[in-house]
């Protein structure tokens, strides 16, 4: 391991510029082969030359810083940049759990985090953070702790550098707390962190630095519910610290963007917060939660939500191709000169584009470099001044640019039906019979005023033609051939007219079928009625197979047919009828039922009376008629009436029944008559 050279660091952006490409690969292949030297040693070796490798810490420390900062190396080559980036996350890996003896610049928050950055969205990166922070807790604390005061401190100055370099440190912590919870445990610990930042929002309003400083707040907050160890209270006492310094619920309250507004109208922090205390309930937390709620729909006014962009898929729609090119700048650039130009007013527009497209867009790196006056050489030679030209107006771009006519063709001549329709407005206005277009001649009065009737009469050229039309005529007429009567149709009666259909043949000769099948069934019912039982007995039995083949129906229907007919006497009543009646000597006996068509009163319930039979109701119409013929006396009041004590027992329910009508029917009744019986005699009274 002692003979192992030692690693040169990475050099800097703008010296990997003048760097040929060829002797670039041959300094990729040098770092590689090191690298993988320095990881292909044994564990003992490695644990005795670790401490003292520090070659490698710095090149490590610079790689990350350049990949940090840029993005990627100037003049990398894909694959080896590629092997050469894994090595330098194996090499840190090892450096930082297999080693008694890390060297202390491994711990620093500003390495985390500038490695956090090269591997963003990592789970060997959050893993091997999370060993390492088992492992050295008290030493990266210790480093954050001073990371906290550093950017305390320079949040305090009011001068832009120091915003910058704050801007730039926080949100580094940021990214390394993404990836290591214990991180925004650190950070949110106290009440100066927090209230600095607050403070910061207030007085600074540029977007970058109040986005950076919502950022941080965010993540160390969620990351107070993350781990293993999760940190409730410190989030609750956070959070009643903020609303305490706006003011929340009481007439101080700020009406303005704040630090605590931001967070929580633009991030999901509360519904974070609402889905933990399910899990864990907590009124206090609660509480606060209810209170936040409220003041997040006060402040919606002033923030909106932070949403991912989504990816647009290209449908073709861009410009198209061949258009005359612009020179408008993009909307981003000119950001980033207006964010430089802020710190350095003195630099003109068109400078700063040189440095923007010489550091690959990158705004914070440019600074960097301004203020440590590292620009390269070939950039301190331009005009400083240099501002960009005014674009010229470009030309408008025709979507129709004018093109020659086509020449003229004959077209198709359009026809359709109505072609050959004679035009009245074209017709001749003649009456001359003697032209050739006297029958297509608009005419006004007779065709020939000179033709009378004794002439037509006597003109016998057309007589044998109209002779035989009016015979053609005559034979087609059918003088039998009379318009159908509906003089009694239901829809000119009104619904009088018996239009009872009795079916076709198929139906009257099914109807007849299902009789007989009834007295089949009935018959056998008399004779035997143990033949319908519902059991496994009787349905092997030898009668029963019998009527199944005589009826063509099955147990189930045999047995239901029969269960149906104890329910219904009527039923019953009805088949015994028929039956006695086709029994009889004369066939002409059986008759079909006929259905009774007088009024019936229908029931009314809560009578207390059962009149609902067919011989109680004739017998009290004939009870209650007048004179002869009832077997009462009087007004018919006998045995069936209801007026009295040997009719109906309830009298009160007679009674209403009796005089509900008499109003509206019988004394109008009367007097209606008498007026028709006047209107016959003519008006005169006798």
């Amino acid at each position: 391991m002692n003979t192992l050279p030692p690693l040169a660091p990475l050099p800097p952006p703008e010296v990997q510029r003048s760097i040929p490409s060829d002797e670039w690969e041959l300094y990729l292949d040098a770092w590689v082969l090191l690298l993988g030297a320095r990881l292909g040693t044994s564990a003992s070796s490695f644990e005795d030359f670790a401490p003292k490798d520090e070659s490698a810490v710095l090149f490590l420390a610079s790689f990350y810083q350049n990949l940090a900062t840029s993005g990627n190396l100037i003049n990398q080559s894909g694959a080896k940049f590629r092997a050469l980036r894994k090595l330098c996350f194996l090499l840190t890996r090892r450096f930082l759990l297999e080693a008694t003896c890390v060297p202390s610049g491994l711990l620093e928050w500003t390495y985390l985090s500038e490695l956090s950055c090269c591997y963003p969205s990592s789970s060997a990166l959050k893993k091997l953070l999370s060993e390492a922070w088992e492992k050295h807790e008290d030493t990266i604390t210790a480093s954050l702790e001073k990371g906290k005061a550093l950017v305390i401190k320079q949040l305090s100055m009011s001068d832009s550098i120091n915003i910058s370099n704050a801007v730039v440190d926080i949100r580094r912590l940021t990214i390394l707390a993404s990836s290591l919870p214990a991180t925004g445990h650190v950070l949110m610990a106290g009440s100066e962190f927090l209230d600095t930042l607050a403070d910061a929002y207030q007085t600074h309003k540029r977007e970058d630095v109040r986005k950076s400083l919502v950022a941080n707040v965010y993540v160390g907050l969620t990351s107070l519910l993350k781990g293993m160890k999760p940190n409730l209270s410190l989030l609750l006492d956070q959070l009643f610290g903020l609303k305490a310094s706006v003011g929340v619920g009481t007439p101080r309250a700020k009406k303005e963007p704040t630090l605590l507004s931001d967070v929580i109208c633009s991030s999901d922090l509360l519904s974070r917060l609402k889905r933990y205390l399910v899990t864990q309930p907590q009124k206090r937390g609660q509480d606060l939660v209810a209170s936040l709620l409220s003041y997040q729909n006060e402040s919606k006014a002033f923030h909106h939500r932070y949403q991912k962009p989504k990816k647009r898929i290209d449908k073709g729609k861009g410009r198209a191709s061949g258009l005359p090119p612009t020179d408008e700048l993009h909307a981003h650039k000119m950001s980033l000169i207006t964010q430089i130009q802020d710190l350095f007013p003195g630099l003109g527009s068109g400078y700063i584009v040189r440095l923007l497209d010489f550091y690959g867009d990158n705004a914070e790196t440019i600074i960097a470099h301004l203020l440590d006056e590292s620009i390269a050489s070939e950039l301190q030679d331009l005009d400083k001044s240099e501002q960009l030209p005014t674009p010229e107006t470009t030309a408008r771009h025709d979507p129709l640019p004018p093109r020659s006519t086509p020449p003229l063709t004959e077209l198709p001549i359009r026809k359709n039906i109505f072609d050959n329709d004679v035009d009245l407005a074209e017709l001749a206005r003649s009456n001359s019979p003697n032209t050739d277009t006297a029958k297509n001649s608009l005419r006004f009065g007779r065709a020939n005023p000179t033709l009378t009737a004794d002439d037509l009469l006597s003109d016998r050229s057309n007589h044998a033609i109209q002779k035989a039309a009016i015979i053609s005529a005559l034979a087609a007429f059918d003088s039998d051939d009379d318009e159908r009567d509906d003089t009694y149709d239901v829809a000119d009666v009104g619904g009088t007219v018996d239009a009872t259909d009795e079916g076709t043949d198929q139906q009257q000769q099914e109807k007849k079928s299902a009789y007989d099948l009834d007295l089949t069934l009935l018959q056998a019912y008399k004779s035997n009625p143990a033949l319908f039982s519902r059991d496994s007995a009787t349905r092997r039995g030898q009668p029963r197979a019998s009527l199944k083949r005589e009826t063509g129906m099955t147990d189930e229907a045999i047995e239901g047919w029969a269960v149906m007919l104890t329910r219904d006497p009527k039923q019953l009543a009805g088949l015994e009828d028929r039956l006695a009646l086709s029994a009889a000597p004369s066939a002409g006996m059986a008759q079909p039922e006929l259905v009774s068509t007088s009024y019936r009163r229908p029931k009314v319930p809560g009578d207390g009376e059962e009149s609902g039979t067919d011989g109680e109701q004739q017998g009290s119409a004939r009870g209650r008629g007048r004179g002869r013929g009832g077997f009462g006396r009087g007004r018919g009041r006998g045995r069936g009436g209801g007026g009295g004590p040997s009719g109906d027992q309830n009298t009160a329910a007679s009674r209403q029944r009796k005089e509900e009508n008499k109003a509206s029917r019988a004394n109008h009744n009367r007097r209606q008559q008498r007026a028709r019986k006047v209107a016959r005699a003519g008006g005169m009274v006798g």
